[in-house]
C-alpha cells in the first residue's frame, strides 16, 4: 500500500491551533455561575449595538481596537452585533480586535470557562476566530454558517458555541482583559459571551472532543503528483502536547503526528494531502490521544483546478487623497517599484489603471528608469490600460468620447506598447455606447471595479463575465466585478495565511454558482486609492504558488483573464447590451456653472479642430494647432474624470486642503472654456470665413453641422446656410424689441402662454399639430423653476429613511411682453424664490424657426444644507417613448437599460425625445446635462421606471453626495433649454430620431456670423458653398481633424436613426485623391471607393466611421 505523506512544514503544510466545532465534552457543572455577560443567549442579536445595521459597524470602530468595560460599557451602544474579519471590504478589509476589560476582586479559584454563542458566522468564508488572555491565545477555525440573510433575521443564522477551560493562573485578581478577533475570512454574528466560574472545579484531562473534516479547493505536489488538500479540525478539551491522525482515502493511508504548545488552548487543524479523484471520495480520520481514539468521515466532492488572475494596480483618483500632482507622483513611483520587483521577481506583473499614469511618468522619467519602464511595457509586464482616466462616461461629448484611448494608442505607436484591455475602477455605471467606442479602437476587453457606493450596479455580477454589446452591434468582453484592489483585500500582500482564508471563501461561493461554469476568477486591481504598491504582493504570490499548485495566482496584465476566458468559453458567454445608466455623474450637478462651461467647451473644441482641418484643406499655409487642440481635449477630460475634490469636501469645506484641490479640478473646466472660445470663436471661425471671396465688408455665417440649415441671428433670419460651410450675409441695422401687452407670446408655430403670478409656462400650443404640448394635469408648470430643501441623513444621500423633502417655487412675478420686429417674440420675467434672491428668464418665439427658446439667469445664496434644483417641463405624453443622446449613441430610456442601471437621474448630451403616438416634442439643454423622468430625484434608487407621462426635469444643481463632490453652491447661473415637436406615425413621417438629434445639435452649436473684410481673391466662391456634403441625412459628422500621423484630413461619422447604411460624402472642394477606412484611433483598415470626390461610406446601424482622407 502505498502511504501518503503529510505536507512538509516548509511549503504544504498549515498548522493553527483551532477549534472548528463545538466541543462535545459539557463544561458546565450545578456549581458553576456567571462571573459577567454580554447579551443574552436567545439566538437574537437585538439587544446588541447596530443590529440589522452591518454599515453602521465600522464608523464606530473608527479603525480602532474596541473597548468593552464591563458594568461601565452598554451592549447596545458598545458592543456590536457582527465582528468583521479581513475579507470584509465594509470594514476596510482588516483585524477588528475586540476587547473585553474587566476587574476580579477576588484570587481566581476553581475553573473559569469563556462561553461565545454565536447566531452565526459566515456562510462562504468562515473566518479563523482567536481568542487571547494575558501571554495565551487560540484560534478556531469556524465551520461555514447560514446566508447573509441572517443580517436583518438571526432566525434565518445557523448557531454556534466555543466553550474555553481556562487555565489555572491564567486570570488574576484585578484588571483583565479578553481579546477576540475574526483574525482571517469574515464576520460572526453575536448571541451573548458569557464568563463563567466554578470554584470547586478543576481542568478537564486532555481529550479528543471533535474530528472535522472540511475540503478545500486546494491541490498540493507531493512526491511529483497532484494531491487534494482537505483541513482537518481537532477539536481538545484541554490543551496535549502530541496528537496522531490517521487519514484513509481511495485505498491510501497516511499517519501524521501533531504537536501543540501547552501554552495555548483549542485545538489543532492540520492540512493533508488526499489523492485528487474526479469522483465523490470519502475520507476517514482517525485522531488518538492518551490511547483513546475517535474517528470521523467525510465525503469529499471534486472542485475545479482553479486559476486566479491578478491585475494588480493602484486606483487612481486625480485628486481625493491627495492634492493632485502628489496623486501623479505617487503613480510614478509605484511603476518604479513595480519595475524594480520584475527585475527580481519573473512572474511579477503590474497595471497602470489609467493611461494618465503612462502620460506622467513618460513626461516625468528619463534615461535608464525610463528605458526600464518602456521595456517592461512592451513585454506585457507592465499593462498601459488604453482608458485615459476613470471618467463619467455620460458627461463626455462625442469626439471627446473617441478619444479616450488616444494616448494609449500614441504609445502603441511609438513604443510597440500592448493595447488591448482597459479598465474603469470605482465609478459604477458607463453609458451603453461605451462598447462601441472601446471596440471601434481596437480594445476587446474591458472590467469595471465597482464601488457600488450610491452606485447598486449589483444585477451585473452574476451576468459576467461577458460580452457588452453596443447599439451597433460591436462587443468587448467585459467583466463587471466588486469594488477594486482586489489583491490587497484578498491578503495577497501580507501572507499566504491570510490568503487563503480569503481564496477559501471566494472558490466555495464560486463553486455554488450554477452560472459560472468557468475555472478562472478575476481580481481586479491590488491597492486602494493612491495607495502605494506593497513590494509584499510579488513574495507573497511566489510563495503561494511555491505552496499550491492550484488555485494558481497569476499575477497578469489585465488582458490575459480575457484571453483565457475567450479561448475556453468565448462561445459560452452571455451577451448583454445597454445602459448602466449614470449613478455618478449627478455630483457634476454640484458645480453647476463649471460643468456647464466644460459642456460648452466640448462643442466649441470639436468646431474649432473641424474648421481649421477644413480650411488648410483649402489653403495649406493655415497653421494647424495641434498642440492647443490636444491641450484643450485633455482639459475637458481631465474635468470629466470623476475625481471632483477632497475626500473631506463635504464634512470640511472650507479646509485648504478642500480648497486646493477644487482650485485645480475647477481650473481644468476654466482653461477647457478658455481654450475653446480662443480656438474656435478667436482663429478657426475667422480662418475660414477669410477664404470667402467677398466684394465689400461683409459677414460670413458658417455653418458647423452637416446639413443645411436656416436660423434667426441678431432677429434677422439666415436661410439655407450649405452643410459644413458658409454663406454670405448682409445684415441690417439691430432690431430692437418694441413693449407689448398681454401674457402670451405668438409665433407662426406656437402660442405661448404664462402664469401672471410666478412666471410658469401654462401652455405650449403648437398651432400646426392643433396639439397642446403642456400637462395640464402636471404638478408643476413648464419651466418652473422648483428649490428642494432637504434630505440630510436620508436615502437621497445614500442610506437612511425616506427623504422629506420641501419645494418651493416663485410666488410673485413681473411679466414683459416684447415683439422682435417680424421675426418673434419675446416674454421677460423677473421672479425670486427660496435661496434665490433673483430669477430672471427669457422665453422666445420665432416667425420662421419653429422652436421655444428659453434663458434662465438664475443669482443663488450658497449653503451647506442638502438641496436641489429643478426646471419643470411637463409634455402632454401618455405612456410616452423616451430617447436620449448620449456620447456617440441614443438610448430608449424605456428599453435600453441594463438590470439594476440608474433609473432616478439620466445624462444626456444634444437631447431629449418624448414621443407620444402623434407628436414627438425634442428638449435640448445645452448648459445642464442632468435630467429626472417622470418626476424629480425623492432617493428612490427604483430599479424600475415605468413611463407614464412626459415629465422632464432639468437636474440643474444637486449637493446630495458626502464626499468627492462640491458641499454648496451659490452666485450666478445660466440655464438655456430650447423645445420644437413634430407630427409622427405614418410612412412620411418616420419613428426615428434624426430630426430631434438635429435639433439637439442646432442649439449646441448655433450658426455664427463674423464680419469679414472684402476679400475678391478668396478661394472659396460667394455666396455660398459647403465643404462636406453628406447624402444621407441619417449620418451626421461627428466632426474632422488632422490625422495624428500626417496631412491627411480625418472625418468622423455617425448613423443615428439606427439603419445600417452606405453614406455617400462629398467633398469636391477639397480635392480628394485617396480615402481609407479607420478605426477610432486612426489605424487603416480598408480603401474606400471614391469616385468623382464622393466617399461611399458603410456604417453599421447606430455606427460610428472613421475616414481618412488624403
Amino acid at each position: 500500500m502505498n502511504m501518503v505523506p503529510s505536507l512538509p512544514r516548509s511549503a504544504h503544510m498549515r498548522r493553527i491551533v483551532s477549534c472548528a466545532a463545538l466541543l462535545a465534552l459539557s463544561l458546565a457543572s450545578a456549581a458553576e455561575q456567571n462571573v459577567w455577560q454580554i447579551g443574552k443567549p436567545d439566538k437574537s442579536y437585538a439587544e446588541f449595538f447596530a443590529a440589522r445595521n452591518y454599515q453602521a459597524v465600522p464608523p464606530r470602530l473608527g479603525g480602532k481596537p474596541l473597548v468593552f468595560e464591563v458594568g461601565k460599557s452598554d451592549a447596545a451602544k458598545d458592543w456590536p452585533f457582527i465582528h468583521p474579519g479581513p475579507t470584509d471590504a465594509w470594514a476596510g478589509h482588516r483585524v477588528c480586535p475586540f476587547k473585553i476589560r474587566f476587574d476580579l476582586p477576588d484570587e481566581p479559584k476553581g475553573l473559569f470557562t469563556l462561553r461565545i454563542e454565536l447566531v452565526n458566522t459566515h456562510w462562504g468564508s468562515p473566518p479563523t476566530y482567536s481568542v487571547t488572555i494575558a501571554d495565551r491565545s487560540g484560534s478556531f477555525r469556524l465551520p461555514a454558517g447560514a446566508s447573509d440573510a441572517s443580517l436583518t433575521d438571526p432566525a434565518a443564522g445557523k448557531p454556534h458555541k466555543i466553550e474555553i477551560p481556562l487555565p489555572p493562573g491564567l486570570l488574576r485578581k484585578g484588571a483583565n482583559e479578553i481579546a477576540l478577533a475574526c483574525t482571517d475570512g469574515s464576520w460572526v454574528l453575536y448571541d451573548a459571551i458569557t464568563l463563567l466560574n466554578d470554584p470547586e472545579g478543576k481542568m478537564p484531562e486532555p481529550g479528543v472532543a471533535s474530528i472535522t473534516i472540511m475540503p478545500t479547493p486546494f491541490h498540493v505536489k507531493v512526491d511529483g503528483k497532484v494531491r487534494r488538500a482537505i483541513d482537518v479540525n481537532i477539536g481538545l478539551t484541554a490543551p496535549a502536547p502530541e496528537i496522531s491522525l490517521r487519514v484513509e482515502a481511495a485505498g491510501e493511508t497516511v499517519e501524521v503526528p501533531v504537536k501543540q504548545q501547552l501554552t495555548t488552548f483549542g485545538g489543532i487543524s492540520q492540512e493533508v494531502g488526499v489523492p485528487d479523484a474526479s469522483e465523490p471520495m470519502e475520507v476517514k480520520v482517525t485522531a488518538t490521544l492518551g490511547g483513546r481514539s475517535k474517528t470521523a468521515t467525510a465525503k469529499i466532492e471534486p472542485v475545479r483546478k482553479w486559476r486566479i488572475f491578478v491585475a494588480p494596480s493602484s486606483h487612481t483618483d486625480i485628486g481625493y487623497t491627495h492634492i493632485q500632482p502628489q496623486c501623479a507622483e505617487i503613480h510614478c513611483k509605484n511603476a518604479d517599484t513595480a519595475a524594480d520587483l520584475m527585475d527580481k521577481f519573473p512572474d511579477f506583473k503590474w497595471n497602470l489603471e489609467v493611461a494618465w499614469q503612462a502620460e506622467n511618468y513618460v513626461n516625468s522619467r528619463k534615461g535608464e528608469q525610463l528605458d526600464k519602464f518602456l521595456k517592461y511595457a512592451k513585454e506585457g509586464r507592465m499593462g498601459v490600460q488604453a482608458l485615459y482616466a476613470n471618467i463619467l462616461t455620460g458627461l463626455c461629448s462625442h469626439e471627446q468620447a473617441c478619444r479616450f484611448t488616444y494616448f494609449a494608442h500614441s504609445l502603441k505607436t511609438r513604443h510597440d506598447i500592448p493595447f488591448k484591455s482597459a479598465m474603469i475602477s470605482d465609478v459604477p455605471s458607463q453609458e451603453a455606447t461605451i462598447p462601441t467606442i472601446l471596440a471601434g479602437s481596437g480594445i476587446r476587453y474591458f472590467s469595471s471595479g465597482i464601488n457600488n457606493t450610491r452606485g447598486p450596479l449589483t444585477a451585473m455580477y452574476a451576468k459576467a463575465p461577458c460580452w457588452w454589446e453596443g447599439p451597433d452591434g460591436s462587443r468587448v468582453l467585459m467583466m463587471y466585478v466588486p469594488g477594486y484592489a482586489h489583491a490587497g483585500g484578498w491578503g495577497l500582500d501580507a501572507s499566504v495565511e491570510r490568503a487563503r482564508g480569503h481564496i477559501l471563501g471566494a472558490i466555495k461561493g464560486y463553486e455554488a454558482r450554477k452560472d459560472y461554469p468557468y475555472d478562472a476568477i478575476f481580481l481586479h486591481g491590488a491597492v486602494s486609492d493612491n495607495c502605494a504598491l506593497n513590494a509584499r504582493l510579488a513574495e507573497v504570490c511566489k510563495a503561494w504558488n511555491d505552496c499550491y499548485e492550484f488555485p494558481k495566482v497569476i499575477l497578469c496584465h489585465n488582458a490575459e483573464f480575457f484571453e483565457h476566458i475567450e479561448k475556453h468559453f468565448g462561445d459560452k458567454l452571455p451577451v448583454v447590451k445597454g445602459s448602466a445608466g449614470t449613478y455618478w455623474e449627478d455630483g457634476a450637478g454640484s458645480s453647476a456653472r463649471e460643468t456647464a462651461l466644460n459642456r460648452n467647451a466640448h462643442e466649441a473644441v470639436r468646431n474649432a479642430e473641424t474648421l481649421f482641418a477644413l480650411a488648410r484643406r483649402i489653403k495649406p499655409d493655415i497653421a494647424y494647432p495641434a498642440e492647443a487642440l490636444a491641450s484643450a481635449w485633455r482639459n475637458c477630460l481631465l474635468y470629466d474624470e470623476h475625481t471632483w475634490g477632497a475626500h473631506c469636501s463635504i464634512s470640511q469645506p472650507e479646509s485648504d486642503f478642500t480648497k486646493a484641490q477644487w482650485k485645480i479640478k475647477s481650473q481644468f473646466a476654466l482653461d477647457a472654456a478658455q481654450q475653446a472660445t480662443l480656438l474656435h470663436m478667436g482663429h478657426a471661425i475667422q480662418a475660414l470665413a477669410r477664404l470667402v471671396k467677398t466684394e465689400g465688408e461683409s459677414y460670413v455665417v458658417i455653418n458647423d453641422t452637416s446639413w443645411p440649415r436656416s436660423e434667426v441671428i441678431g432677429g434677422e433670419v439666415v436661410k439655407d446656410v450649405p452643410p459644413c460651410g458658409y454663406r454670405v450675409a448682409r445684415f441690417g441695422q439691430a432690431r430692437a424689441e418694441t413693449p407689448a401687452e398681454g401674457t402670451t407670446i405668438e409665433s407662426t408655430y406656437y402660442r405661448v402662454s404664462f402664469d401672471p403670478a410666478t412666471g410658469a409656462i401654462t401652455s405650449i400650443f403648437d398651432k400646426e399639430l392643433k396639439r397642446e404640448l403642456v400637462d395640464p394635469k402636471a404638478p408643476y408648470r413648464l419651466n418652473q423653476y422648483l428649490y428642494v430643501a432637504g434630505g440630510e441623513g436620508s436615502r437621497i444621500v445614500e442610506h437612511g429613511a425616506e427623504p422629506k423633502l420641501t419645494i418651493a417655487s416663485p410666488e410673485k412675478a413681473t411679466l414683459r411682453r416684447f415683439k422682435f420686429g417680424d421675426a418673434g417674440e419675446t416674454m421677460h420675467i423677473e421672479t425670486s424664490a427660496t435661496m434665490t434672491p433673483k430669477l430672471y428668464t427669457k422665453v422666445a418665439v420665432w416667425n420662421d424657426v419653429k422652436r421655444v427658446d428659453i434663458t434662465n439667469a438664475v443669482t443663488k445664496t450658497q449653503t451647506y444644507k442638502k438641496e436641489a434644483v429643478y426646471f419643470a417641463f411637463p409634455f402632454a405624453a401618455e405612456k410616452p417613448t423616451f430617447r436620449y443622446e448620449v456620447p456617440c449613441g441614443i438610448v430608449n430610456a424605456n428599453t435600453d437599460m441594463l438590470p439594476s442601471a440608474c433609473l432616478d437621474w439620466f445624462t444626456v448630451q444634444h437631447f431629449v425625445e418624448v414621443e407620444a403616438p402623434d407628436v414627438a416634442i425634442a428638449w435640448a439643454s445645452p448648459d445642464a446635462p442632468l435630467v429626472c423622468f417622470q418626476d424629480i430625484n425623492r432617493g428612490k434608487w427604483q430599479t424600475k421606471l415605468p413611463m407614464t407621462n412626459g415629465h422632464i426635469y432639468a437636474y440643474v444643481m444637486n449637493n446630495y453626495w458626502f464626499t468627492n463632490y462640491l458641499a454648496g453652491q451659490g452666485g450666478d447661473f445660466t440655464f438655456r433649454f430650447s423645445i420644437t415637436s413634430r407630427p409622427v406615425g405614418g410612412a412620411s413621417l418616420p419613428r426615428d430620431s434624426v430630426a430631434s438629434a438635429r435639433f439637439g445639435w442646432e442649439v449646441a452649436s448655433p450658426l455664427i456670423a463674423v464680419l469679414v473684410e472684402a476679400n475678391p481673391n478668396g478661394p472659396l466662391a460667394a455666396p455660398s458653398g459647403s465643404l462636406i456634403e453628406i447624402a444621407e441625412p441619417n449620418v451626421f459628422l461627428v466632426g474632422a481633424k488632422k490625422a495624428e500621423a500626417s496631412d491627411a484630413l480625418v472625418l468622423r461619422l455617425w448613423e443615428v436613426s439606427g439603419k445600417a447604411t452606405t453614406a455617400h460624402v462629398r467633398i469636391p472642394l477639397l480635392k480628394p485623391r485617396k480615402a481609407t477606412a479607420c478605426n477610432l484611433v486612426e489605424e487603416p483598415q480598408g480603401e474606400l471607393e471614391l469616385k468623382d470626390a464622393t466617399i461611399a461610406v458603410p456604417l453599421r446601424a447606430s455606427g460610428l466611421a472613421t475616414v481618412m482622407v488624403e
